[in-house]
């Protein structure tokens, strides 16, 4: 029963968001990384959005942001990277990542704000994962 309960949650979460979403902070500013889909293998395009103190909080017009999403080298498997300079649109910045392949990826992202001050937000997404739950 406990199986099928977490099956169901993590669906429901999947089909909820429609797409990727993962925030935190790092000082002062609060860093949203976004995608209306859900994220594959292949070209990807992710929305950055930045406030300060939290979410919801002044939007931060930030100088340069620039993000770096990787995979550690593994046996039998080179390191991955793929890094973009994102494009300030509206309200938020936006960026295109490239993933090799499904797997876990690692992403770090560099800011720097209007005052010229460095942040960097780390974090991780799973590509792929949520299929490979099901008829096995």
């Amino acid at each position: 029963m406990k199986k099928v309960f977490s099956s169901i949650a993590i669906l429901a979460t999947l089909s909820f968001a429609g797409g990727f979403m993962d925030m935190g902070m790092s000082g002062d500013l609060h860093v949203m990384l976004s995608s209306d889909r859900v994220l594959s293998q292949g070209q990807n395009s992710i929305k950055i959005e930045l406030n300060r103190g939290g979410h919801g909080g002044k939007v931060v017009d930030a100088k340069d942001v620039r993000v770096k999403f990787f995979m550690p080298q593994m046996p039998g498997m080179p390191y991955m990277e793929s890094k973009d300079i994102c494009k300030k649109t509206e309200s938020f910045f936006e960026c295109n990542v490239n993933f090799g392949m499904n797997g876990t990826w690692q992403y770090q992202v560099f800011i720097k704000d209007e005052q010229g001050k460095d942040y960097k937000h780390k974090g991780s997404v799973n590509l792929g994962q949520a299929s490979s739950m099901h008829g096995h």
